[in-house]
């Protein structure tokens, strides 16, 4: 009988720890044991050899994060899932520097956990195995750049939603760039308030030892996001080769980078494109905007990006286009690879500061972007009753794409850094 993955549960508070060893089992996963906090902890984490660890983020909470630091240096290979019955970005921020990889918040539910479990240890498979293809450089995550040939779109929304389905549906650790650099909004989006920007995490980079991670600020999904600044003049200060450095180093430490951009091709937002492992190009199914996207094709094939790179997304920001994939797959020379469908819910999450697969988990834009988050990361599609295909890809003249359409749609392997 194959051996249960085993999960290690710390937690300062006794009865914490009982009552999830009472929930472990109904997830198809076991205990493989439990602990306090402190060397302690280490110690009897050390000796267990878990698959996950999984731990309590309450007071006190300086010695849970101390605690944290010490298992991920003695078991840096083994991912830590940390709860807490808070959604404090500064605690979460702490968690997560301090080496934990996941967060949940509490009370805990079977379904949850079973969830963050499997996301996780698939999230580890794909991270041992480029590592096994690049042992001297290590695994690196992939550099997801989203663009559109014009404003007003949805490319911020697209990017703060797939960035939070990211870590909530694929299990991925990422982080959410803002290089907007007119007047960038990404973490208003999602209601976060950053106290520094991705120009501080510009200046780590000219300090010995410094740490690009500092300058991030923290969804309560455990997302990090690189704020853009709230002056739109120090983008002067940004040269490009170094901003391209920052993505790279960020993809050392996350699986995804993604980074939203602005609607015209500046400096940063080329650089960005240059550095991408994959460019998610949004248009809408209007007549300006399909044809902005044909003569910002023809501008970025001509600074050498391939077309391979390129996975075109339609946007249907309204009810009121009768939508003909064909017909737009006809004028921009290349298939459309998602379509986010046309969702009331989305603009109203929205204007709330929350991502719609947290507000309104079953609607059908919620499924479209946690479906996508699981294709480009590898994994498969969680199977849904009843028109699962007609969800997932664009339909033609209303009709469900054939099944043999999920063959044709290839995602990328996260972990895929850029040769730019």
């Amino acid at each position: 009988m194959a051996k249960l993955p085993g999960i290690f549960i710390v937690d300062p508070d006794p009865d914490a720890r009982y009552q999830i060893q009472q929930l472990i089992p109904q997830t198809g996963f076991a205990v493989s044991g439990q602990s306090g906090l402190g060397t302690e902890a280490v110690a009897q984490v050390t000796e267990a050899g878990p698959d996950i660890i999984l731990c309590g983020l309450k007071e006190p909470v300086a010695r849970v994060v101390q605690t944290i630091e010490s298992i991920a240096y003695a078991l840096p290979e083994t991912p830590i899932i940390v709860y807490a019955d808070t959604a404090d970005l500064d605690i979460i921020r702490k968690a997560m520097l301090a080496g934990a990889r996941n967060f949940l918040e509490s009370p805990l539910q079977p379904d949850q956990l079973k969830r963050a479990f499997s996301a996780t240890l698939e999230a580890e498979e794909r991270r041992h195995l480029r590592q096994a293809n690049n042992s001297i450089l290590g695994p690196h995550g992939a550099i997801i750049t989203v663009f559109g040939a014009k404003g007003g779109i949805g490319k911020t929304t697209l990017a703060a939603n797939l960035a939070v389905a990211f870590v909530r549906q694929a299990g991925q650790s990422c982080v959410l760039v803002d290089a907007d650099d007119s007047f960038g909004d990404a973490a208003a989006t999602l209601a976060v308030t950053p106290e520094q920007t991705l120009i501080d995490g510009l200046r780590e980079l000219d300090n010995e030892g410094g740490d690009v991670r500092s300058c991030l600020s923290y969804h309560n999904s455990g997302l990090a996001i690189a704020s853009a600044p709230e002056d739109p003049l120090q983008w002067r200060q940004v040269k490009a080769n170094r901003f391209q450095e920052m993505l790279h180093q960020l993809a050392r430490q996350f699986d995804v980078v993604l980074v939203d951009t602005a609607g015209t091709l500046g400096e940063v937002t080329q650089a960005a494109l240059e550095a991408a492992s994959l460019v998610l190009w949004l248009t809408t199914p209007d007549y300006a905007s399909v044809r902005d996207s044909l003569q910002a094709l023809r501008a970025v094939r001509s600074l050498g990006l391939a077309d391979d790179r390129i996975r075109f997304v339609l946007n249907v920001t309204s009810p009121e286009f009768a939508v003909n994939p064909a017909t737009i797959e006809d004028a921009i020379g290349m298939p459309l690879f998602w379509t986010i469908s046309y969702d009331r819910l989305l603009r109203q999450s929205g204007l709330l500061g929350q991502a719609i697969v947290d507000a309104h988990p079953n609607s059908a834009a919620a499924r479209q972007f946690s479906d996508l988050s699981r294709v480009l990361s590898g994994l498969p599609l969680v199977p849904r009753k009843a028109g699962l295909l007609s969800r997932v890809f664009s339909s033609r003249n209303g009709k469900a794409e054939k099944p043999e359409k999920l063959e044709e749609t290839k995602g990328i392997e996260v972990g895929e850094e850029a040769s730019a």
